[in-house]
């Protein structure tokens, strides 16, 4: 058989792994999120992340959910580091920079939680690091007290849904406290003020 009479199969293949990677291709920021975490589920941390750079850069007019995305990738260059030793470092200083993309983006009004999930976000950071363990748990502690403000109050009521801020409160204390105290152990110097 010809190359050339395979032509004509090799082509229709080919443009039907094109439509099918179309059909895929997240219609919306909440489609992109869940492709992600599918990926992610997989162990196709590059995926995901070619996911999320993918929609942030078709739609950079929708920034409704680029802190969640940041977020998102962030994560998934820390697991990366978490099985890739050798490029570890490299992969918690992509994540820190998502971690910090989405810390930029949010301004936060009222109650919020962002500086609390990017405070456990960078302590992972510092948990993972053999060389800059001790800068990323300082971030984490001044992303733990930057969220205290935030947490004033007896309750928030969003989306429908009152929640009291008592015990939200006490996971960030308890959260600062265990940063603290992984802080001390590396033998790290100054906390940030």
């Amino acid at each position: 058989m010809s190359k050339w009479m395979l032509l004509p199969f090799v082509l229709f293949v080919g443009m039907s792994l094109l439509v099918s990677c179309r059909a895929n291709t997240p219609k919306s920021a909440s489609q992109a999120i869940t492709l992600m975490s599918k990926y992610g589920s997989q162990g196709r941390y590059d995926e995901a992340i070619r996911v999320a750079k993918d929609w942030l850069k078709q739609h950079p007019e929708d920034s409704s959910q680029k802190g969640i995305l940041y977020e998102q990738m962030g994560i998934a260059y820390l697991v990366k580091a978490s099985r890739d030793a050798a490029n570890g470092e490299k992969w918690i200083e992509q994540a820190v920079a998502y971690f910090d993309k989405d810390l930029s983006i949010d301004q936060p009004k009222g109650t919020d939680i962002m500086h609390f999930t990017v405070g456990h976000d960078f302590e992972r950071a510092g948990d993972l690091s053999s060389s800059n363990g001790c800068l990323y748990y300082a971030r984490a502690i001044k992303a733990f007290e930057d969220e205290v403000p935030f947490l004033q109050g007896d309750s928030v009521t969003a989306y429908g849904t009152t929640v009291p801020l008592a015990p939200v409160r006490q996971e960030n204390q308890k959260a600062l406290e265990s940063v603290k105290t992984k802080f001390a152990k590396a033998g790290c110097k100054s906390q940030p003020t």
